[in-house]
């Protein structure tokens, strides 16, 4: 699992760690099953406080990304255990919010910001990063 680290970004650490293990979940690079590091590795690795990576792991267990086992680790969750159709709409719905209200205060259009999701959505098919 390779995550980068924007320091200088403003965005914390953990929300970091969080989308990037979504984002590799959602374009197949981690699948369901999928062991992800332990917290001491993983903070190793990227040369952050245990606590931060515990904070992330904790939200992507929240957010039903992952599923914590007592003694073996963490591992991405499988489909069914992912979240209903009304609650999966009811998270894309406050996404798209908040993603075209940052879009509208950088100046975008709402044909723009389409342009770019269509975009980024066919690298995530296509494995493409």
């Amino acid at each position: 699992m390779h995550i980068r680290l924007n320091h200088n970004s403003g965005e914390p650490i953990y929300r970091q760690i969080i989308e990037q293990v979504k984002y590799l979940v959602a374009s197949g690079d981690l699948s369901p099953g999928s062991k992800l590091p332990s917290i001491r590795g993983l903070a190793e690795k990227l040369k952050v406080n245990p606590r931060t990576i515990v904070k992330a792991y904790d939200e992507l267990k929240a957010g039903q990304v992952v599923v914590m086992r007592q003694g073996q680790g963490v591992f991405v969750a499988e489909p069914e255990q992912f979240c209903s159709e009304t609650i999966r709409r009811e998270k894309i719905a406050d996404l798209s919010r908040r993603l075209l209200a940052e879009a509208a205060r950088l100046g975008a259009s709402t044909v723009e910001v389409l342009e770019i999701f269509k975009e980024e959505s066919e690298k995530i098919k296509s494995g493409d990063k």
